[in-house]
């Protein structure tokens, strides 16, 4: 797999969790393709942890939506 792809499959799901309707689940899988794409050596640390920052936010972002559409 080349560096771009790894790059846009990562952004694709880093993205779409921004509507899942199972955020938790939706983030594990995400975080381990920036895991696996930061080990092998197709991104690096920096914007693998820049990555993990998006992902944790709009995951929580998306939590508080879910509540709020609940409550």
């Amino acid at each position: 797999m080349s560096n771009l792809k790894a790059i846009s499959a990562i952004e694709y799901e880093v993205a779409k969790i921004g509507v899942t309707h199972s955020p938790v689940p939706d983030h594990t899988f995400a975080m381990g393709m920036i895991e696996l794409a930061e080990f092998c050596e197709l991104i690096d640390r920096t914007t693998a942890n820049r990555y993990r920052n998006e992902l944790d936010d709009k995951r929580a972002k998306r939590i508080n939506d879910l509540k709020g559409v609940a409550a």
